[in-house]
């Protein structure tokens, strides 16, 4: 007796292939998100700790130019190979680097106050201008190199049909 008793089974051909496994999309997409946002934070803040004299607008220039560049390039990498789990991944590395900004400068304003400090060559609404700026940019690059890997993996999805 077949494991069927009314053998109302449709006879297929050929096996039909699985389809994409739910969980393991879930799974993957969380995974991109949490290592590409350590990644950001970790490229994006390293400068501030090795380069001196951060007090000195240049010096200053140069520690985000060579934490936020590689960081703004990791972004661009995770939005197109991830699409929105790398984009959102790289927002919430951007967010911490923002935060971390925004304490670092308020650390060198105290220049201002204490004697024992160097005074800052900047002003004070640094503290909030530059976080601000750099969370935008990468906001815009996010959603264009998000649309981009979006569409890249819904080509890939229609010509695997």
């Amino acid at each position: 007796m077949a494991f069927e008793p009314l053998q109302t089974d449709e006879k297929l051909e050929k096996p039909i292939k699985a389809g994409p496994n739910f969980e393991a999309q879930i799974l993957s997409g969380c995974s991109f998100f949490v290592v590409t946002s350590l990644l950001t934070y970790l490229i994006g803040v390293w400068p501030f700790f090795t380069f001196p004299d951060q007090h000195l607008i240049a010096k200053f220039l140069i520690a985000c130019a060579f934490g936020l560049l590689p960081s703004a390039i990791l972004g661009v990498f995770a939005g197109i190979k991830g699409g929105v789990p790398g984009a959102c991944g790289f927002l919430g590395g951007t967010i911490a680097i923002a935060m971390f900004m925004y304490l670092r400068i308020g650390q060198i304003m105290l220049g201002e106050s204490m004697p024992d400090l160097p005074k800052p060559d900047y002003p004070r609404a640094a503290s909030w201008i530059l976080p601000l700026f750099w969370t935008v940019i990468a906001i815009i690059i996010a959603g264009i190199s998000a649309q981009i890997g979006e569409r890249a993996h819904s080509k890939k999805q229609e010509n695997s049909r």
